[in-house]
Order: C-alpha cells, then sequence, then structure tokens
C-alpha cells in the first residue's frame, strides 16, 4: 500500500456537510477553545463523534485547498507517427521483406525500481498490404503492438493501444484490420488504469517507454518514427485521460484510520474494528481536500516544531462548497491574528 506520512501525525476527514451540532454521519464542524485554538467536531461514517487535534491559527504553516481536477492523476501517451522521410509507403515499397521492430518497455513492473523492467517487441513485416499506404501501416502496426503487449490480466492492460482513423478505434490482440474504420492517421499507445483493492493494489498506471529499429542492410540501422513520437505526453484520447482521485483518496483514508492504531487494520482479530470507509470509489463523485499544516511546540526544553497534518475531503459537487467555507473560516482566523 502507499505510505502518505511525512508529519508527525497527520488526519483525514471525509465530510458530508457542516452542521455544529454534527447530528448526521459525515457531518463535521470547526470550533475554537476559549484560549482561541481550533479544531474539528466530526461524526463518522459508524456514527461515533470524534474530534481533531487542537491547532492555533499562529502555528498554521500552510493552508491550501486542492480542486478535485487537479488531484487525478493524469495517463500518458505516446503519439506515433512514421517518418516519411524514411518510410515510402507505395505499392512496391522498399519496405517489402524488412523487418520493423517496435519495443515497448514497461518499467516498475514488480515494485517501484524502474529497473525491473519488461520488454515486449511488436515486429512487422514489410508486405504489399501494409506497405501500400500509411493508413494500412497504421493499422498493421497497431495490431502487432496490440498482439505483442503482455497479457497478464485482458481486464487490466498496461498499455493500450488506439489508431486514429474515423474515430479514434481501440486496438486489441483479437482486431483486424477491417474492424478500423477509415484513413489511419497515428497510434496512440496510453497507460492502462492497473486494478485497484483498497489499501492493497493502488491502480497506479505503469511508466514505460519506446524505441524503435529498422536494418536497411548489415551496417545501416535506423529509428523510423518521428521525433515528436518519443515525447511522452498526456493523454488526450476520450475517457482515457486520467485516474480520478478517488482511488489516492480511499487510500489515504484507510492509511489515516491505520496511522491511528494498527487495531484498525486487523492487528487484534477477531476482536478488531473495521471502520466504515467513507470516500466513495464511483469516479463521478469528485472530492475537494482542506489541507491544514501546522506544529506543535512545547515550552522550555521542548521547543522543537513537531509537524502536523489535517485534511478534509468533501465532494465537489454539494451545493455548498464545504472545503471552501472551512478554508474560509481558518483564513479569515488567520488574517485577524495578523492584523491584531
Amino acid at each position: 500500500m502507499r505510505n502518505f506520512n511525512t508529519n508527525q501525525t497527520r488526519h483525514f476527514y471525509v465530510a458530508g456537510a457542516i452542521d455544529a451540532n454534527v447530528d448526521s454521519n459525515l457531518d463535521i464542524a470547526l470550533k475554537q477553545t476559549a484560549t482561541g485554538e481550533m479544531y474539528f467536531v466530526y461524526k463518522n461514517a459508524d456514527g461515533l463523534v470524534t474530534r481533531s487535534d487542537t491547532f492555533s491559527v499562529k502555528k498554521i504553516k500552510s493552508l491550501n485547498k486542492a480542486a478535485a481536477d487537479s488531484l487525478a492523476t493524469p495517463l500518458m501517451m505516446y503519439e506515433l507517427q512514421a517518418d516519411t522521410s524514411k518510410l515510402t509507403f507505395q505499392a512496391s515499397s522498399p519496405l517489402i521483406g524488412k523487418v520493423l521492430n517496435l519495443s515497448v518497455t514497461l518499467h516498475g513492473v514488480f515494485d517501484y525500481d524502474m529497473d525491473n523492467s519488461m520488454t515486449a517487441v511488436a515486429s512487422l513485416v514489410g508486405d504489399s498490404t501494409n506497405t501500400a499506404s500509411a493508413s494500412a501501416f497504421y493499422k498493421a502496426l497497431a495490431i502487432a503492438i496490440a498482439k505483442a503487449l503482455p497479457k497478464n490480466d485482458p481486464s487490466y492492460p498496461a498499455v493500450k493501444v488506439f489508431v486514429n482513423a474515423t474515430a479514434v478505434t481501440e486496438v486489441t490482440a483479437s482486431t483486424v484490420a477491417s474492424d478500423i474504420a477509415g484513413d489511419a492517421t497515428k497510434i496512440y499507445l496510453v497507460q492502462g488504469p492497473q486494478k485497484y483493492v483498497r489499501g492493497k493494489l493502488s491502480g497506479e498506471p505503469i511508466p514505460f517507454s519506446i524505441a524503435t529499429k529498422l536494418e536497411l542492410s548489415n551496417v545501416e540501422v535506423i529509428d523510423w518514427l518521428t521525433e515528436g513520437s518519443y515525447t511522452l505526453k498526456k493523454s488526450t484520447v476520450t475517457n482515457n485521460t486520467v485516474i480520478p482521485a478517488n482511488f489516492v483518496l480511499a487510500d489515504l483514508e484507510y492509511f489515516a484510520l491505520g496511522e491511528r492504531g494498527d487495531v484498525y487494520r486487523g492487528f487484534n482479530y477477531p476482536n478488531d474494528y473495521t471502520p466504515t470507509y467513507a470516500i466513495s470509489l464511483d469516479p463521478s463523485t469528485k472530492y475537494n481536500v482542506l489541507s491544514i499544516e501546522y506544529f506543535w511546540a512545547g515550552n522550555a526544553e521542548n521547543v522543537q516544531k513537531s509537524p502536523r497534518l489535517i485534511q478534509v475531503a468533501a465532494p465537489a459537487t454539494v451545493s455548498n462548497d464545504i472545503v471552501t467555507e472551512l478554508y474560509d473560516q481558518i483564513d479569515a482566523a488567520m488574517h485577524g491574528v495578523a492584523s491584531s
């Protein structure tokens, strides 16, 4: 699972509404002590009322709010186009009989070490059909790539293959050229979201790189894609542009609850407590996040600053933006202290 903690403590709350009395599950309220310190009162998804640590506005190091869309993980892609100064597409193309190789290397396949890689090589032997036109070449190459890619779990391909023709069409190992309507003009290789299991499998996309090779003779080996084809960029393929932030926020919720005591993670099974998680995995539910980074410091010899972090996530679609309202309350308190 992911490790989120860089501060001494990190608490995370998922709010559904602001209510001073926290009458309903996921209600939250910002309170203040007689000495001016602030804290949250919160009713969790199990109906248990809790409260955050107190924090002094004088000790807040940063206060920020992140919009839901900014928290999404972009899926990256390569946009492949043949270099027509090196490849000739015609009925009697000099590519006939030549072997064009495109390597797709998946990095960090088994862990976060990028050296743990796996390479798939798509080979296309030029013939009178697939080199007759650029469109025929792209279709044949896309099919060759799809067939060469690893198939550990077909439901979660590490790399998806698309052809830009009449419409952007996904190509799989079972696709044939006649399935792709219109003239193909380029190929997109896009990261595929991986399987997600809360607290266990993060669903993160797998980084990958590409390389090409064409032996024109015993002494001449060339790359046959345009220079721009080797530039990794954010995907523009519809429905394959981002991984919504729900997964990383759900893992953060799991992590934060576990940080409060191993009993939350089944340490004392069967006498443990399994919390009800509040972050929805439905990508249509997006969350804004409020982050309050502050420090605690004691007196006398105990004066070192202990960094702390409190975060509140709330659905972005509610009529009253919870994160913005809480942010404004704390910001106003901070400016009140600054001006006093």
